[in-house]
């Protein structure tokens, strides 16, 4: 007999999974589209993705990690992404690390879908709330976007499900390998945000109450027995999860002479959010000038003094935090905040409006499920409401952000897969016998019980139970919470009215009809006062229009980085370069996404016949360039790989050639020049030594633009010169550009 499955066996299994198969291949293609065209990019980022890259960067290139952040941080995220950014540099495309990573977390993606699968079919016995649970991790905004950006929700939500759908096999077969596995998935996740190494407790209640609930799976054992049992469960449970965190609390330890379990977030964060908010950026600085094993009892003490002042101060902003817990995110986001902050949500409506009814659906089910009956077993529901509790607690102490808030989304939406079907576990109690020891996905969990529920008829004066009063009680609350926080039919038809507005302004705007522009621009800025965006559009057309001084009026500082880009390259045109330059090298570092391409393609800088590479006054000019620095010689950038440029003609310009300043660097490096008619010109730029290269240009129309690509092979500096910290992936240098 073959040990290999038939093809009709292989057919059979499809067919029976072919609706999860569906749900999957269509939230890797929604991430591989959503990937296509996101701006987020962590290496312009200072907030968390820029940190977590750069050190993976660090460590893919020279092996070593290093906390020079002011935090010391969760580490398998960044282990993860220097995995992925190690793999492009091995296939010699450095330039494509972020790339990788992204697509490394598509696959992440699709493996959470089917643990979300497996995890809603072993609780509830029925593979229909796995499928709801599967869509919801593959369809639902957020978790599509995780994938775009480098960030340890993904990753840490992968390393949850999995612990949990460990767990529950655990449950039904009684192997303590899978517990110890558990275990194991439970140490990863705290290696990847640190409070899922308490939650240990949590696994002890758990396995605690289902001891002690579920007496028949063990031949009735006495107490003593029973607890000799469940001491050595937990001991198992707890190995498993202290042999992947001790190492590094091990290393936390040796290098910083200080009791570091994972890692400084909690103390740190907790005095900044504690402390006031004018004297956040001054404590960060404090923080940054101190040694880094010194950072977190200094911030401990901080609190200690704080919390002695003020016993009561964490419960200043908890009734507007909680309130600020329940909205829908996506509306929130689009129709609400002052900006879209460089994430593409206009392009991304149709799919996080949808999602925002797919949440809204499996929220109010899981509220319901949650306030109704224990039929999953007391354990599981005690185990999730547990956390529950422990992700609002943490969220309420600290902050909101809505990444802080997936945990708390995520296990509703599990118990909202179960409401809209009958399962298993709604037509008998549970008890601790399993009858299932498969993985089938058409074969459901299910669990004998001696006392199988019997419906019995109720007569229609009869009242309902307790248990449906509390369930269309927690309900009520629910979208009283829901409702009460923003008036959403006013808030969509704003936004509405907002986004028509827009789409005409960049259609003007892009067909070069900045009157109409403006007109539009306008409009969007009526329909939703404080708009940033709106006003950065604005601006645009009013600087397009050589209107310099209504556009810097109409700009609001501070608003956004776009807005900050946009205030700079004003002031550029307007002749103050003191200011030009401090603003756009400040906003290029930390936009968060490729600056130089965005300046690029919305700004209109003046015509010119000569543009100074790295001097603050190229950026709407060039793109593909790293940040500017300066030699002997003058300022200049680094090629990144590849790079255009394009030069406004004044009107009867019709140079015939271009110069180009140029260093090789470390090496002779073959240049590439296409032209925008498509002919090209390769050069050989000469390695340490600055040079002036001429290239003929094709012909063109008159006052038209000079548009050029540049490619060249690449190099990392710490790959050829051990003493250097540098993992860029860079060419060669340019200093001056001009038209003759």
């Amino acid at each position: 007999m073959s040990v290999y499955p038939s093809r009709s066996n292989i057919r059979d299994a499809l067919r029976r999974n072919l609706p999860l198969l569906l749900i999957v291949l269509a939230g890797v293609a929604l991430r591989l589209w959503l990937i296509s065209f996101t701006p987020l990019d962590p290496r312009y980022s200072n907030a968390d993705d820029g940190d977590y890259y750069q050190r993976a960067l660090r460590l893919a290139v020279t092996g070593r990690y290093l906390d020079d952040g002011w935090l010391i941080r969760p580490p398998l995220h960044v282990w993860f992404f220097t995995l992925w950014l190690r793999g492009a540099l091995l296939l010699g495309r450095p330039q494509d690390g972020v790339l990788f990573v992204q697509l490394a977390q598509t696959a992440l993606g699709a493996l959470a879908a089917l643990l979300a699968y497996g995890v809603a079919r072993r609780m509830f016995g029925s593979a229909r709330p796995g499928l709801i649970f599967a869509a919801f991790l593959s369809l639902w905004f957020p978790w599509v976007e995780a994938t775009t950006v480098l960030f340890s929700e993904l990753i840490y939500t992968c390393l949850f499900l999995l612990h949990l759908w460990l767990l529950l096999r655990f449950d039904a077969s009684g192997r303590r390998h899978e517990l110890f596995l558990s275990g194991l998935a439970l140490g990863c996740a705290a290696l990847t945000r640190s409070p899922a190494l308490y939650s240990l407790a949590f696994v002890a209640i758990w396995l605690a109450v289902r001891a002690w609930s579920h007496s028949d799976r063990d031949a009735q054992p006495d107490g003593a027995q029973r607890l000799k049992l469940l001491i050595g469960q937990i001991a198992i449970v707890s190995l498993g999860c202290l042999l992947v965190v001790l190492p590094w609390t091990a290393r936390n330890y040796v290098e910083y002479r200080h009791l570091i379990p994972v890692d400084t977030l909690g103390q740190i964060n907790l005095w900044l959010d504690l402390d006031r908010v004018a004297d956040r950026v001054k404590n960060i600085e404090t923080l940054r000038g101190m040694p880094q094993a010194d950072r977190a009892p200094y911030a401990m003490a901080r609190t200690r003094e704080i919390l002695a002042a003020d016993p009561l101060r964490p419960l200043a902003n908890v009734w507007p935090t909680f309130q600020h817990i329940w909205k829908a995110q996506y509306i929130e986001d689009f129709f609400v905040k002052q900006s879209f902050f460089t994430r593409p949500l206009r392009e991304t409506a149709w799919l996080g409006l949808c999602g925002d009814l797919l949440w809204l659906a499996l929220s109010v089910g899981g509220v319901w499920r949650l306030a109704g009956q224990a039929r999953e077993g007391w354990h599981n529901r005690i185990f999730v409401l547990l956390w529950l509790g422990y992700s609002l607690f943490t969220v309420l102490l600290f902050h909101v952000e809505p990444r802080y808030l997936l945990p708390i989304w995520t296990l509703l939406a599990l118990y909202g897969s179960a409401v809209f079907f009958r399962t298993s576990t709604d037509s008998a109690d549970l008890s601790l016998t399993s009858t299932d020891n498969t993985d089938s996905a058409d074969t459901p969990v299910t669990r004998s019980s001696p006392h199988p529920a019997t419906p019995s008829p109720r007569h229609p004066l009869t009242p309902p139970p307790l248990h449906r009063l509390i369930q269309i009680a927690a309900v009520a609350v629910f979208l009283a919470l829901f409702v009460s926080y923003r008036d959403y039919p006013a808030i969509i038809a704003r936004g509405l009215a907002r986004e028509r507005a827009m789409v005409q302004g960049d259609a003007a705007y892009r067909a070069g009809d900045y009157v109409r522009a403006e007109f539009s621009y306008r409009a969007a800025v009526a329909a939703q006062p404080g708009f940033v965006d709106g006003n950065v559009s604005l601006a645009l057309a009013l600087a397009a229009q050589g209107r310099e001084d209504d556009a810097a009026a109409a700009v609001p500082r501070n608003g956004s980085r776009r807005a900050e880009l946009v205030f700079g390259a004003i002031a550029r045109d307007r002749g103050d370069a003191a200011t030009a330059e401090g603003i756009l090298r400040k906003i290029e570092a930390t936009a968060g996404e490729p600056i130089q391409r965005w300046a690029q393609e919305w700004l209109r800088p003046p015509p010119t016949g000569r543009v100074v590479i790295g001097g603050g006054g190229d950026i709407g000019y060039i793109a593909g360039f790293s940040p500017a620095e300066r030699d002997g010689s003058g300022p200049f950038r680094w090629l990144e790989g590849a790079g255009s440029l394009r030069m406004p003609l004044a009107p009867g310009a019709a140079p015939r050639r271009i110069a180009l300043r140029l260093n090789g660097g470390p090496r002779d490096t073959l240049l590439n020049v296409r032209f925008a008619d498509g002919s090209e010109r390769t050069v050989m730029v000469a390695g340490g030594q600055w040079r002036v290269y001429e290239l003929p240009l094709p012909n063109a129309p008159p006052g038209a633009a000079v548009t050029l690509h540049l490619s060249a092979p690449t190099f990392i500096p710490a790959l050829q010169n051990p003493a250097s910290d540098d993992s860029r992936a860079l060419s060669m240098m340019l200093a001056d550009v001009s038209l003759r």
